[in-house]
């Protein structure tokens, strides 16, 4: 009676493991995440007026008489401030100068950059396939008090559902486990 009882769960274990766990070959799925981060640098440099390279573009032939003294040393000796700011994409370039006596006596250069820097991370997810598990058992008749050892057989299918067949010296067990979460 005992041998047909086995024989009975075995089936029972090969029908629900070749009825669920067929395995159809599909694609892996692809996640692509894409990630941009933006990067803020500043950038400040100051530079002395006798270090500044220059070059005269044009000389003026035509000469003018000009008969305000004052104002000429007025605007000679005056400083002044000049400012050019460009941009490039998201980034801002300023140069400002400052001239008195007809000579740059100072430059600072500010660099405001901000880089962009885009991550794109692929992760590939592969479908489960069908596992088989080996592993050993131990038990405890509660009536008897016999400990019992053996091995024990678990297949995992496709699908998440898990068959164990067991054998100890003490008795035999089939179980089917489904997953919940």
């Amino acid at each position: 009676m005992k041998e047909v009882v086995i024989t009975l769960l075995v089936a029972i274990l090969i029908f629900f493991v070749a009825r669920e766990s067929r395995y159809s070959k599909t694609d892996p799925v692809i996640v692509t995440h894409y990630d941009t981060v933006y990067q803020e640098k500043t950038f400040t440099k100051y530079t002395k007026g006798h270090s500044i390279p220059f070059v005269v573009l044009a000389v003026d032939s035509l000469k003018y008489t000009i008969h305000d003294t004052i104002s000429i040393v007025k605007d000679y000796l005056t400083t002044k401030v000049y400012t050019d700011t460009f941009s490039i994409d998201s980034s801002k370039f300023t140069i400002i100068d400052t001239i008195s006596e007809n000579k740059i006596q100072n430059r600072r250069f500010l660099a405001d950059i901000h880089e962009r820097t885009i991550r794109i991370t692929n992760d590939i997810y592969h479908k489960d396939k069908n596992a088989l598990y080996l592993g050993f058992l131990g038990d405890l008749r509660r009536f008897d008090n016999k400990v019992g050892l053996g091995v024990g057989l678990g297949i995992k299918t496709a699908k998440n559902d898990l068959f164990t067949f067991g054998v100890s010296t003490n008795q035999y067990s089939v179980s089917y486990y489904k997953k919940l979460f």
